[in-house]
């Protein structure tokens, strides 16, 4: 919702939003709005964005951080159980979990998580614009500029201008639901356990794709130390 509002104020846009296509009132689209849909790619939903001509922004998070956001999140809101029309089942599961919960790590390795986490990957590589969401929290400017310039259309206002109109925390004031609580990338590293972490992680290998990792890969392990180790050659030079 943040990068929606992002996009919106940048282009001077209107912003719609559904759970599902068929909720779309397709031919009563504004001539330029922001729409957000978590959906598949399907053909069907291809063809409608292509048909109105529409450019896809994809955004990627951390998905441990997008499962804690889910966990909190779902107390507040029934809709929920409307996310992908109810694909794999809904969020009942959590009431009550606790990142340390055998609930939680059932959810978060199960049918329901897996069919919401399994939307970003099958656009990544199609979108007209790919932004990550801690690239985002670090620097809303650069992030945005980039976003405007891949798209190829002028904005109305200047990216920079537009970050600074819509912040984290003003959003956070205006939602009633806490859909805007802590927005810290990484959070899952405080709360979930080290266990926990690994075996979600083994159950999303579309987390590597993503350039997203759970502990240390054997390939890093190496890299970092080749960064760090000091040959007996060059010790020898040195002394």
């Amino acid at each position: 919702m943040w990068l929606r509002r992002l996009l919106v104020t940048a282009y001077g846009l209107e912003e719609r939003s559904a759970h599902t296509p068929a909720e779309v009132d397709w031919d009563g689209l504004p001539d330029g709005c922001v729409l957000q849909l978590h959906w598949h790619r399907t053909a069907a939903f291809r063809a409608l964005l292509a048909t109105r001509g529409f450019s896809v922004v994809v955004l990627a998070r951390h998905p441990l951080d997008v499962l804690v956001s889910i966990l909190h999140f779902a107390p507040h809101e029934p809709q929920t159980a409307r996310w992908l029309d109810g694909e794999g089942g809904d969020e009942s599961q959590l009431l009550g979990a606790d990142p340390a919960s055998d609930a939680f790590l059932a959810y978060a390795t199960g049918p329901r998580a897996r069919a919401l986490l399994s939307i970003t990957p099958e656009w990544w590589a199609a979108a007209n614009a790919r932004v990550r969401y801690e690239d985002l929290v670090a620097d809303p400017r650069a992030e945005l500029g980039r976003i405007v310039a891949e798209l190829g259309v002028e904005p109305a206002v200047a990216a920079a201008e537009a970050a600074d109109a819509v912040s984290f925390g003003q959003l956070r004031e205006e939602a009633a639901n806490l859909h805007f609580w802590q927005g810290r990338p990484g959070l899952w590293q405080e709360l979930v356990p080290t266990g926990s972490a690994l075996a979600i992680a083994a159950a999303y290998p579309e987390m590597r794709r993503l350039g997203y990792r759970v502990g240390l890969d054997a390939a890093t392990a190496r890299a970092r130390w080749r960064a760090v180790a000091v040959t007996p050659g060059a010790l020898a030079k040195a002394s």
